[in-house]
């Protein structure tokens, strides 16, 4: 499920939307005591069975939990993103330097890895990174070098037994809806790859290369979460589906014009006085201090963004403020800005 196009005529850059049952089970191997477990496992306990009693618990459980998206790194060498049992075949028989330089996202060099592998001890002589910034980080890396082999083939053997199990099916077609509408989504944008990566992350990358290809990939199993795996030459954007992607240019037009028409001193005012009274004309134009010719041309701009409502009374135009829509607006502000 998924397209390949290109976001612009003469765009340089290879733009994939699609699904993967790889990422979904890799996701679901990350939620087990992860927050979003609950949804996934007792909707399909079965597949908690399958990890739960899985040798690779061992190395799951001793992963610092920050560190534990690192799995998805595994996906710059082995780029199989539509079957699981060939991915996880792929990385029983990645080098075990290319295992650990992808887990720690290319960011520890080769000629340290080798050095590492001949004598794993010698992980506590090297300068504190990230990835054993501490104790645990640091026990748990040197636990990684030490067992790289088991770690790769137990890691693929997981994902193989989770692909090989009817329920992983039921879930991955049960999810296929929201999916298709987050690939909808994306394609919507109709922004460059690097802007609309950005724009899905919600953030400015600080590092960026020219990539040659984009992965834009919708994952229920990983959700709520969203994460950017790169190199020099691919760039995946992973994303979950229960906190849906929104296109929110739309609404930034909409709420311009709605705080472009409360911008001014005196239509502040009446809307302060209109939300707690019905008003004429000739009142508010007393009350404001200006004429009614004025009152009535910033009525019709609070009337065109549907903050303020007319009502004919007889000959006598009153005014209200529409307190329904100023609620949803203030709403939609605090939602917009993640208040």
């Amino acid at each position: 499920m998924g397209s390949e196009f290109d976001l612009f005529e003469h765009s340089k850059e290879q733009v994939m939307v699609l699904s993967s049952p790889v990422v979904e089970a890799i996701g679901l191997v990350l939620a087990y005591e992860a927050p979003n477990k609950v949804a996934i496992f007792d909707e399909y306990p079965e597949l908690m069975e399958i990890i739960e009693g899985h040798a690779f618990i061992a190395f799951l459980k001793q992963m610092p939990i920050n560190q534990r998206y690192q799995l998805l790194g595994l996906l710059l060498p082995v780029t199989h993103l539509t079957s699981v049992t060939l991915f996880a075949k792929k990385i029983m028989d990645l080098k075990d330097e290319f295992v650990l330089y992808y887990f720690w996202c290319d960011e520890i060099s080769l000629d340290t890895i080798h050095a590492l592998l001949e004598n794993p001890a010698q992980i506590t002589q090297i300068e504190r990174t990230y990835f054993w910034q501490d104790d645990e980080a640091l026990n748990f890396s040197q636990l990684l070098v030490e067992n790289v082999a088991a770690f790769k083939q137990q890691l693929g053997d997981l994902l193989i037994q989770i692909a090989d199990n009817e329920v992983f099916s039921i879930l991955l077609d049960s999810k296929k809806d929201s999916i298709t509408q987050a690939i909808s989504t994306v394609e919507s944008l109709k922004l460059e790859p690097l802007a609309c990566a950005q724009y899905i992350m919600g953030k400015t990358f600080r590092r960026v290369h020219d990539y040659k290809l984009y992965y834009f990939i919708p994952s229920y199993c990983y959700s709520p979460s969203r994460i950017r795996i790169f190199n020099d030459e691919v760039c995946y954007v992973i994303f979950g589906t229960t906190t849906p992607i929104e296109d929110k240019r739309e609404k930034t037009e909409q709420l311009t014009k709605q705080l472009k028409a409360m911008s001014d001193p005196n239509r502040l005012l009446m809307l302060n006085m209109l939300a707690s009274n019905k008003e004429y004309g000739a009142k508010l134009a007393e009350y404001l201090g200006i004429t009614t010719a004025t009152v009535s041309h910033h009525i019709e701009i609070l009337k065109k963004v549907n903050l303020v409502t007319e009502e004919r009374i007889g000959t006598i135009k009153y005014f209200t403020a529409n307190k329904e829509q100023l609620t949803k607006l203030l709403q939609a502000m605090q939602h917009f800005l993640k208040a």
